[in-house]
């Protein structure tokens, strides 16, 4: 469907700039979109392999070695951001300083619950909360210019160990970001099935689970999206957190919680659910 369709998502979003103008305009857009992806991949490159390896070196606990190389990771990630906002393509912003219901500080590590509307959601929460740690694809943990970064930073790998590296980070003190759906929002509106893990990993860690709704307005960098395929305004992402639970202390097992928090995000997002994503899920609030 082209973005001509006034029915398309991004028609309220498309220039009104006649002929020749708009295809320039189209143009250079492009070329912006070129140069920050070819700026993150250089810069993962350049901090990966070059920077991190120093932050190391230096004397400390594992989880201070971390915490250096996250703060290092947060002030690339803002760079990032602060680019692609120059250029006018992206942006993310939040009402809270702490990624807490109301902004009100906790001196105790969660599990960060959030639906994943755009590819850069990762990079806007840690750009904005450097003490988060994201729970990541194999892919990424597995990737040439990645694999030094999510190792370095005490990022998670989905796997069978995940659920004991992910309370080690608790423990420690960091925030542990996981996106239920494990992988990105479809292109269009709705979201994926939630999976259990992160409300498993709650239970266990006895730590709360915040949930962030994030929307991204006009869309960009969807699931099925091509990334060429970007609207002529700005993109903004909005990080609310919403909510807070307690999955250790409710007595109801993870897969409940899954199916109720799902339903609530199509709530919150306006999305419609099937029949069968509006059973009974009894003995959740």
């Amino acid at each position: 469907m082209s973005t001509h369709d006034p029915n398309h998502p991004l028609w309220p979003y498309k220039a009104r700039i006649p002929g020749p103008l708009y295809w320039l305009y189209r143009g250079m857009r492009t070329a912006a979109v070129a140069f920050c992806f070819a700026g993150f991949w250089t810069g993962c490159l350049l901090v990966g392999w070059l920077w991190l390896p120093w932050l190391v070196l230096w004397p400390g606990t594992s989880a201070a070695k971390m915490g250096r190389a996250l703060r290092a990771v947060h002030w690339g990630f803002r760079f990032f951001h602060f680019t692609m906002h120059t250029l006018r393509l992206y942006h993310r912003k939040t009402p809270f300083k702490v990624l807490r219901p109301n902004g009100i500080p906790s001196d105790t590590a969660a599990v960060l619950v959030a639906n994943h509307p755009t590819l850069c959601d990762t990079t806007s929460i840690v750009s904005l909360f450097p003490n988060v740690v994201a729970v990541a694809q194999p892919a990424y943990a597995a990737h040439p210019l990645l694999k030094r970064v999510v190792r370095m930073c005490g990022f998670v790998p989905v796997g069978i160990h995940m659920i004991k590296e992910c309370e080690e980070r608790l423990r420690t003190g960091f925030d542990v970001l996981i996106f239920p759906e494990g992988t990105r929002s479809p292109y269009g509106g709705g979201i994926q099935p939630f999976h259990r893990g992160a409300f498993e990993l709650a239970a266990r860690a006895k730590v709360p689970v915040v949930l962030l709704k994030l929307t991204c307005t006009p869309p960009a960098l969807s699931k099925r999206l091509p990334i060429w395929k970007y609207s002529d305004r700005m993109a903004v992402l909005t990080i609310e957190a919403v909510e807070m639970i307690h999955p250790a202390d409710s007595g109801v097992d993870s897969r409940t919680w899954a199916r109720t928090i799902e339903q609530r995000y199509r709530e919150m997002l306006g999305y419609s659910a099937s029949a069968s994503e509006l059973q009974s899920v009894g003995g959740v609030p």
